[in-house]
């Protein structure tokens, strides 16, 4: 039996060409690869750069789903011991700092005046450097402002 030698150069360049285009493959699979790699450490970077703002918007979610459930009566009261936790993670917390006291009074289920006499107690300082005291977030009617406060309780002379 013979064989052809223009079948075995044809089927040989055909081996060849098969050849070649498995190494381009595989090439560019490797690239694909090298690139996820970069893709996934992107993405992880991000989620780590994003953490904070991550817990913060977790730390207000978590508040307002407490305050939500102690306002329908589903949740007990918290005793005196868990409120003033609450505030005094509310006041160190560099987010909530600003809010006033009667915001934070909402959260917590205090009044008020427990929230500023355990910011005098405690002396808290916004994340700026200034007393906590001077400029506050509140919250009116549903409208979100700035509220200097360092006048509070000095007389106009």
């Amino acid at each position: 039996m013979a064989i052809d030698s223009k079948s075995k150069s044809g089927s040989g360049k055909s081996l060849n060409k098969m050849g070649d285009q498995l190494l381009s493959l595989q090439e560019n699979l490797r690239k694909s690869v090298s690139q996820m790699e970069q893709w996934g450490s992107w993405a992880q970077g991000l989620l780590e750069s994003r953490d904070g703002e991550i817990a913060a918007l977790q730390a207000r979610v978590d508040a307002l789903e407490q305050r939500l459930l102690r306002e329908s009566g589903e949740e007990p009261r918290l005793s005196n011991a868990q409120k003033r936790e609450a505030i005094t993670a509310y006041l160190t917390d560099p987010e909530r700092t600003n809010w006033s006291d009667r915001e934070i009074a909402r959260q917590v289920g205090a009044s008020p005046q427990t929230v500023a006499n355990w910011r005098q107690k405690l002396s808290v300082t916004s994340h700026s450097g200034q007393k906590s005291g001077q400029n506050r977030t509140v919250i009116r009617g549903g409208k979100v402002f700035k509220m200097r406060t360092d006048n509070i309780g000095h007389n106009k002379d």
